[in-house]
């Protein structure tokens, strides 16, 4: 294992003299960006920018060409068809997409959806919503002690009244991958369409959404080393054939009059507006990046560096992380004793170390556990043992000043 990541040298930001000593722990809310995603995004906007799918000229043509390159490049990443795969600005659009467009025209009063305790806001605000709006039941599924979706109890909680299942692939603030392949086998089996948010998941390994058997996949470019403002949502072709779009504007549609309009068909509809082409560019880069490194040395680099992250908090005994530790979680939420988390944040941060510290988007989740607030430490390529000995020492630091007070 190398002290400092071999990758370290791809992100231009660790250059900057104000970054020199930058430790960067807070990749679960936003992975930093390599130089090659920050170059193809240039290129664009300064050779070839123009709006896509509209112009007839050459300039406009060669943007066409590049989101529809792109369309097939993402698609093959995670297993999709190019029919079935929409460009959004995020993942947090997708879903509110899938949740207007999808499940809201069949609910009612005797229907119910489901989701997990341990949801992002992002994908559980829109079917509360929803559930109150409509009369439906919102049901809420609890975790094993290892911060996992609890399969038994999602089993006796789907009926035929179940209309919709969205669960995360990866906890933002646990890190455990849950089994979403057995979920999406259990929800087939009552014809219950099904979401994995993704947000997290997407850089851990490979996601093919046809061996998941999902019928919605999504997820944000600036989570796999890509930049903001360009996310993915895959839908099978059958859902997005029954869907209608929710934002309405240029570009999707085939006719328009005064009294009414004919959209066009596949997943162009959700996409009104001009593309964001260049955050679009920076994400086939982030992808041919993680390619170019290759799964296999990715995952076996990140597990081991995360069995050494585990281990070193393991040892501290003032610290308590909210689920048991694993290897397999690239992240590592905990509570320091006799310490806010905010403070402890503020103390890192003044020794150059980013972390996350709060809720994380996730207040039920910590409801659930009984805990206000945690501190989230999350990995990224970028990240060597160095970091890791840093925030330890750090940590140490921290507790020592500000447990005695």
């Amino acid at each position: 294992m190398y002290d400092q990541s071999p990758y370290k040298s791809d992100f231009a930001v660790f250059s900057h003299p104000d970054n020199a000593e930058l430790c960067y722990l807070d990749s679960a809310a936003t992975c930093l960006t390599p130089k090659v995603v920050v170059e193809a995004m240039y290129q664009y906007q300064s050779f070839s920018h123009a709006n896509s799918h509209k112009g007839l000229y050459r300039l406009s043509a060669s943007a066409t060409e590049l989101v529809e390159q792109a369309r097939a490049s993402v698609a093959e990443f995670i297993g999709a068809g190019v029919d079935e795969l929409v460009f959004t600005p995020g993942t947090t659009e997708a879903i509110n997409l899938v949740a207007n467009s999808f499940v809201r025209p069949r609910l009612s009063t005797d229907k119910n959806i489901v989701i997990s305790c341990a949801e992002h806001h992002a994908n559980l605000l829109p079917w509360q919503r929803l559930c109150q709006q409509s009369g439906a039941e919102l049901r809420v599924v609890s975790l094993t002690p290892q911060g996992l979706l609890d399969v038994a109890e999602l089993s006796d909680l789907l009926d035929d009244n179940t209309c919709f299942l969205a669960i995360s692939h990866i906890s933002n603030v646990l890190g455990g991958l849950n089994p979403v392949e057995e979920v999406c086998r259990l929800a087939r089996q009552k014809s219950i369409p099904v979401l994995i948010d993704g947000a997290q998941a997407v850089s851990h390994g490979p996601v093919d959404v046809k061996d998941i058997d999902c019928d919605f996949y999504a997820f944000s470019g600036h989570k796999l080393y890509g930049p903001v403002g360009c996310g993915v949502l895959f839908a099978r072709a059958d859902c997005i054939e029954v869907m209608e779009p929710d934002t309405l504007g240029g570009g999707i549609v085939e006719q328009v009059s005064l009294t009414g309009t004919r959209f066009i068909s596949g997943p162009m509809k959700f996409e009104p507006g001009s593309h964001n082409v260049a955050a679009i560019c920076g994400l086939v880069a982030a992808i041919d990046y993680i390619r170019g490194i290759g799964w296999s040395d990715l995952v076996a680099y990140m597990n081991e560096l995360s069995t050494y992250l585990h281990r070193q908090l393991g040892d501290l005994p003032f610290i308590k992380p909210l689920t048991p530790g694993t290897s397999g979680a690239w992240l590592c939420s905990f509570q320091c004793q006799g310490v806010h988390s905010h403070d402890v944040a503020g103390m890192l941060d003044g020794d150059d170390i980013a972390v996350r510290a709060g809720h994380h988007c996730a207040q039920p989740l910590h409801h659930y556990l009984g805990l206000k607030s945690s501190v989230r430490v999350s990995l990224g390529l970028y990240n060597g043992r160095e970091d890791i000995d840093r925030l330890v020492a750090s940590l140490k630091n921290t507790y020592q000043l500000l447990a005695a007070d």
